[in-house]
C-alpha cells in the first residue's frame, strides 16, 4: 500500500467509482455524561489513561493530572490481554474511536483487548485501577464500546462483524443474551484497515445504537429495547461523504460524523425512528484523513492524522456546523518538527507521485478527549509517542500546556498506543 504525503492519503486506495472498495481511520463524547470519556473539572485535577495496545500484554497506562493541564507519571495496569493491529494500518491499529471508555455512573474504565477477543473492566478508587475483570468480547477483534445505564454494547470489527452486548455489574460485564447483531460486513479475523466498521456509541437517551462502517459508507441506527436488546434490523442511511468514522452528539442531541475520504463533517438529526436527516452536508477542512473527533464545552475538535494537525468544529443550536481556525487548522499536532516533516513528504510526493515514503510524517494524532469543563484538550499522537496537551481559549484557540511520553510506545511495525481517557 503507498502512502504519499502522510498516507496520501491512503484515501486513494478508499473510492471507487461507485463508493468504497476498501477504506480509513476515531473520540467520541457523550454530552450526556452517560459514558463520558471526561470527569472531575479541571481546577481539581484528575487523571489520563492511555491504552498500550501492545500486542504482546495490553495495559492501562495512569497518568496524574494536575489543575494546570500537566501529567504525571502513576502506574501500568495489564488487562490480561492482547492489543492489536489491523492490517496495512500506517499508524491508527484498531483504526476505530472509544476503544477505552469511562463509565462515570459505574466508577469502571473499559478497555478491548483487540489480539485476544475480550474486554476488560477496571474499577477506578483515587486514580488507581483494581479488580481487573475480562470476558470475551462475542467475536473477533474488538475495537470500539458504547455505555447507556448498565447496557455496553462491544463493536467486533473482524470475522462476521457484528454488535455484542452485555450488563454492568459489580462484578464487570455479563453477556447480554440474545443480543448480538450483525452488520453485514464479513472481514478476515484480524481486519483490513480500510474494510473495518469504526465505532459503536449511543444516542443520548439510550434509545439507539449506532455504528458506523467504512466498507459500505453507512450509518446503521438500531432501535434499543428497555431490557438492553437491540431491533432485528437497523435502518440503514448513507453516509453523506466518503468514508464515515467517528461520530459524536452536541448538546442539543444533534449527531456529528466525520469522513475521512475528504475530511467532511456532517451534521444529521436523528429522528425517534431511527432516520438520519442532513442538516450540514460535509464542512471540509481541506486538511487530510479527518477520523477522530471530541467536544470540548461549546467546542468540537477533529484530529486529521495525514497532515498532523487538529481542526476547530463550532456547532449552533440547530446543529450547522462551522470551520474555524486558518485553512481548517487550529494547531499543529507534533509542533514545528511535525509540521516540517508533513511539508516535506508533500514536496517528496509533488516531484515522484510514485515514492512510497519510510514511514508516515508527523505526529500521528489520533484520539483525542477533554476534560468535563471543556477547559483542557488532550490529544493522543501514535507516531510521537506522546500525549499533548491543549488549553481551549474563549474562541476555541489552543495553547499548547503538556507533552508527555514517558512509558508511551512509539508506533512500529503496524502496533501502537490507542485508545484515551480523560478523567
Amino acid at each position: 500500500m503507498r502512502r504519499r504525503t502522510g498516507i496520501a492519503v491512503a484515501v486513494g486506495l478508499l473510492l471507487t467509482a461507485g463508493g468504497v472498495s476498501t477504506g480509513i481511520a476515531s473520540a467520541h463524547e457523550n454530552p450526556a455524561g452517560k459514558h463520558s470519556r471526561s470527569g472531575a473539572a479541571v481546577k481539581r485535577g484528575g487523571m489520563v489513561f492511555v491504552q498500550s495496545n501492545d500486542p504482546h500484554r495490553n495495559s492501562i497506562l495512569a497518568f496524574r493530572r494536575a489543575a494546570d493541564g500537566k501529567l504525571t507519571a502513576a502506574g501500568e495496569y495489564p488487562t490480561g490481554g492482547r492489543g492489536g493491529a489491523q492490517k496495512d494500518n500506517p499508524f491508527d491499529p484498531l483504526a476505530s474511536q472509544e476503544s477505552l471508555v469511562f463509565d462515570r455512573r459505574s466508577n469502571l474504565l473499559i478497555a478491548v483487548n483487540a489480539g485476544s477477543n475480550s474486554v476488560t473492566t477496571f474499577r477506578v478508587r483515587d486514580g488507581k485501577l483494581t479488580h481487573p475483570r475480562t470476558v470475551s468480547s462475542g467475536g473477533d477483534f474488538p475495537v470500539s464500546i458504547a455505555v447507556s445505564g448498565r447496557t455496553v454494547y462491544v463493536l467486533n470489527a473482524g470475522g462476521a462483524t457484528k454488535v455484542t452486548g452485555f450488563r454492568l455489574s459489580h462484578d464487570g460485564l455479563r453477556p447480554l443474551a440474545r443480543s448480538a447483531r450483525k452488520l453485514g460486513i464479513t472481514n478476515a479475523a484480524v481486519p483490513l484497515f480500510t474494510d473495518s466498521p469504526p465505532q459503536v456509541g449511543f444516542s443520548p437517551d439510550g434509545r439507539h445504537l449506532l455504528v458506523t462502517t467504512k466498507s459500505k459508507n453507512t450509518i446503521e441506527v438500531f432501535a434499543v429495547a428497555p431490557d438492553g436488546r437491540l431491533s432485528a434490523k437497523p435502518v440503514t442511511t448513507r453516509s453523506t461523504g466518503d468514508v464515515p468514522f467517528s461520530f459524536v452528539f452536541d448538546r442539543a442531541g444533534n449527531l456529528l460524523v466525520t469522513e475521512a475520504a475528504k475530511s467532511g463533517v456532517t451534521s444529521y438529526e436523528l429522528r425517534r425512528n431511527g432516520t438520519l436527516d442532513v442538516i450540514t452536508p460535509s464542512v471540509e477542512s481541506g486538511q487530510q484523513v479527518l477520523c477522530w473527533i471530541a467536544r470540548a464545552g461549546k467546542f468540537f475538535y477533529g484530529t486529521n492524522p495525514g497532515s498532523s494537525t487538529i481542526s476547530l468544529y463550532t456547532v449552533d443550536g440547530r446543529g450547522k456546523v462551522t470551520l474555524g481556525g486558518k485553512d481548517g487548522v487550529i494547531a499543529v499536532a507534533g509542533g514545528p518538527k511535525a509540521a516540517a516533516e508533513v511539508a516535506a513528504a508533500a514536496a517528496a510526493a509533488a516531484d515522484d507521485p510514485d515514492a512510497e515514503p519510510a514511514r508516515a510524517p508527523g505526529a500521528g494524532p489520533i484520539d483525542l478527549a477533554a476534560t468535563a469543563d471543556g477547559a483542557l484538550l488532550y490529544v493522543q499522537n501514535t507516531l510521537a509517542g506522546t500525549i499533548e496537551g491543549f488549553r481551549v481559549g474563549p474562541n476555541g484557540e489552543l495553547t499548547l500546556v503538556e507533552t508527555e511520553n514517558e512509558g508511551l510506545p512509539v508506533f512500529a511495525d503496524g502496533s501502537g498506543m490507542e485508545g484515551l481517557v480523560v478523567w
